[in-house]
């Protein structure tokens, strides 16, 4: 090596460990600072045909970050916002509903309703006993009443929530602009930029917190943010904009305002279809799903509660032409949303159930099968806004072309349905439940509750406007006629004669549509399947909402825990390999130190070396 490779070696040496001990010395100075990861300087040097060292090609500054351990971490994040999100709100939930150990909650208030109703059988005449089963279903009633209109709240909370976490990725996404606008000038420049990069990072960790997001980089250095679907929200330098309008007015089953992501290059997506995870997503999923459900499940216990006490069952009576057998049930007592039942056997042996669902919307036919609970029914609908019986008749049989059996207009108008003998085909069972309209001389059902959205009309469960079962839960009301007249209660008759006050025949049915009719239940709510719909009393039900509540919240909380016990193992990890070692580079700096005052004893001994060469010319 000659004297000039020696100086150059030892200046080139020298640039570079000074380089360094600043870079390590900054280390050192920022080693309990968050987001800060330790940097170290690379150098690509030179040489010429001899192999000495000619100069530097570069000396960049690069951070100790690993790629795959960031991303983990960064994908963690998005799950830990998720489930923490959602575990917050389905804990509010189950709060909301309540235990039984709460005086005033939906458990407790069903229970004591039971009680007060066991009561009033023992003592049908007792005046304290019919108020205090009137008071408990008034303040059930309010109770279904104010648990949907909190259910309700939090479902508006959730939408003013993404809102704002829109504003604050809209932001974070234009703070990743402007930085990367700066690495892209720093390069010109020649600057390293290198804390730059930390800056992004702090913002796309945050970013990662709102949505499960992909990052990467492109061969120029930019940044690219594509959604888990991979559409893109962020390339080439340009920030995708988030557009979110609070939505007005959230209705009972309906879905709030989408989330639109317009692209760089002006193509629109819907945000929500593009990503799985995040507390944005969490919070749609508890706006449009979650919250929306409870609120099922509170209509479908309000609308099961009003009819268990006001339908009552209408009989057929056996009916015989010649050889045939079948029977004839009154249909003037129909209501929309009551239903006629017909059971029969087919030709070919097969039990066939139908079910005959009255509407007085003709625009709502056909009716789809979910229509009732039952999973073995074929479905029909019937237009009965005429008032008429025969409509009624002729429309049933119309349905049931086909069938074999003999549909027809009694005489009376009344509805006949005979068996064929010929064909083998066997009418099994035909009835009718049906929404009395008054308090006596209909049976022993009465309407406890009504449906106070316009004044206090009937409830009956129609299918019109939507249906009156959707948000039910919110208007449901005591009958304000039981307030002034308890005597309801007990009288169900007044023709031929009036029954006895001490009579107990209405509460013991009142209490036994409580407690012991199974019935089913629309498994559109969550409860039970398609297939298979939970069936069984109205205070089977209430156990079942409150389990499956119970539960969810439980779940949703292990989950958020497991969630957050992940995060915070991957964040250490994550820490560990970008932190500073504080020990490690005291130790490189000594080094340096070192290599340092060699570099300088080389360029001294050079400097000596020439000095003599020169004197001695």
């Amino acid at each position: 090596m000659g004297l000039t490779s020696a100086l150059n070696t030892a200046i080139f040496g020298l640039t570079h460990n000074q380089r360094q001990i600043d870079v390590t010395a900054a280390n050192i100075a920022n080693a309990n600072t968050a987001g800060y990861t330790a940097k170290r300087v690379e150098a690509d040097v030179y040489f010429d045909k001899h192999g000495n060292v000619s100069g530097l090609l570069t000396s960049d500054i690069r951070r100790d970050v690993d790629r795959a351990i960031q991303a983990g971490y960064w994908d963690s994040l998005a799950a830990n916002a998720y489930a923490r999100t959602f575990s917050g709100y389905t804990s509010e939930i189950d709060r909301t509903i309540g235990t039984i150990g709460d005086s005033s909650s939906l458990p407790s208030l069903m229970s004591k309703l039971n009680t007060n109703l066991a009561a009033l059988v023992s003592a049908p005449d007792s005046y304290a006993a019919r108020q205090e089963f009137l008071g408990t279903a008034d303040l059930l009633a309010r109770r279904l009443n104010s648990t949907y209109e909190s259910f309700q709240d939090m479902r508006a909370r959730a939408d003013s929530a993404i809102g704002n976490q829109v504003g604050e990725v809209n932001q974070l996404l234009k703070r990743v602009e402007e930085i990367d606008a700066a690495i892209q000038k720093a390069k010109l420049t020649g600057m390293p930029g290198v804390d730059l990069y930390d800056q992004r990072d702090r913002y796309l960790e945050q970013l990662s917190g709102y949505l499960d997001v992909s990052v990467s980089f492109d061969t120029n250095g930019y940044t690219r943010i594509n959604t888990y679907s991979g559409q893109i929200l962020f390339a080439e330098g340009k920030a995708a904009q988030i557009e979110f309008k609070t939505t007005g007015t959230l209705k009972p089953g309906q879905d709030g305002n989408s989330i639109t992501v317009v692209t760089p290059g002006g193509t629109p997506y819907d945000l929500v279809d593009a990503s799985r995870s995040g507390s944005l997503m969490a919070l749609v999923n508890l706006r449009d799903n979650t919250m929306p459900q409870a609120q099922a499940q509170l209509d479908e216990l309000a609308s099961q509660l009003s009819l268990a006490f006001s339908n009552v069952p209408v009989a057929s009576t056996p009916a015989t032409v010649g050889a045939e057998t079948g029977a004839t049930l009154d249909l003037a007592g129909l209501q929309s949303g009551n239903a006629v039942s017909l059971t029969y056997v087919d030709s070919g042996g097969v039990t066939r159930n139908v079910s005959f669902v009255a509407v007085r919307d003709p625009a709502l036919l056909p009716l789809p099968a979910s229509t009732t609970a039952r999973p073995d029914d074929i479905v029909y609908g019937i237009d009965i806004s005429s008032g008429n019986t025969a409509t009624y008749i002729a429309q049933i049989a119309t349905a049931l072309t086909g069938s074999n059996l003999a549909v027809a207009n009694d005489g009376t108008g009344k509805l006949r349905v005979l068996g064929d003998t010929a064909s083998g085909t066997v009418m099994r069972s035909l009835s009718a439940n049906v929404t009395v309209t008054g308090s006596a001389n209909q049976g022993l059902g009465l309407a406890v509750f009504v449906d106070a959205r316009n004044g206090q009309q009937l409830y009956t469960g129609a299918l019109e406007n939507g249906g009156q079962k959707t948000g039910f839960a919110r208007s449901i009301a005591l009958d304000a006629t039981l307030k002034t007249d308890s005597s309801r209660l007990v009288n169900y008759q007044t023709t031929p004669t009036t029954n006895s006050p001490k009579d107990s025949s209405r509460p013991q049915y009142l209490l036994d549509a409580l407690t012991k009719t199974n019935r089913p239940f629309d498994a559109a709510v969550g409860i039970g399947t398609e297939g298979d719909p939970f069936r069984g009393t109205v205070m089977n039900f209430v156990t079942q909402f409150v389990t499956f509540q119970g539960e969810q919240a439980q779940t949703a909380k292990e989950e958020a825990s497991a969630r957050s016990t992940l995060t915070q193992n991957l964040a250490l990890r994550y820490e560990e390999d970008y932190k500073v070692d504080v020990d490690e580079e005291l130790g490189f700096l000594v080094q340096l130190q070192n290599a340092y005052s060699a570099n300088a004893r080389v360029m001294q001994a050079a400097r000596e070396m020439f000095d003599v060469l020169l004197n001695s010319v």
